[in-house]
């Protein structure tokens, strides 16, 4: 399970400018209104996305964004990376040294599973690239 949408976001506003590459660089509020959210909301992804290297920005009022490689060089995993946090599974605060047994051990129980299980999902994330997501999207 996802921890939050930011992914799907992040592949919906990234399949956008898959499409549109070669046509220039896509502004905030167009993509936004894709994506049913406030301009602001994507220029930040877009700020995280451009770290990660995926994107590129031009300023200016013909500015915006763009892929900033081929959409068959990007990874889901890349995206995925690129926005979500470290850990797909959180688990709940509590005192290893509290007096409940099962408080005190179940991080340590759970915690190879759950890694081993994030680290499923990034390999099948890893086999997908983006430019088959965009052109799915036909």
């Amino acid at each position: 399970m996802l921890s939050s949408s930011r992914f799907i976001v992040a592949v919906h506003v990234l399949s956008l400018l898959a499409k549109n590459a070669g046509k220039g660089p896509m502004c905030s509020s167009a993509i936004a209104e894709s994506v049913g959210t406030n301009p602001v909301v994507i220029r930040r992804m877009m700020s995280e996305l451009e770290k990660a290297t995926l994107v590129t920005s031009t300023a200016g009022r013909a500015g915006g964004f763009a892929l900033s490689r081929g959409a068959c060089d990007i990874s889901l995993a890349c995206v995925y990376a690129a926005v979500e946090n470290d850990t797909v599974f959180r688990m709940h605060k509590v005192d290893p040294d509290a007096d409940c047994p099962v408080a005190c051990q179940l991080g340590k129980v759970l915690a190879p599973r759950l890694k081993e299980a994030e680290l499923a999902l990034t390999r099948s994330l890893a086999t997908t690239k983006l430019s088959e997501v965009a052109t799915a999207l036909n």
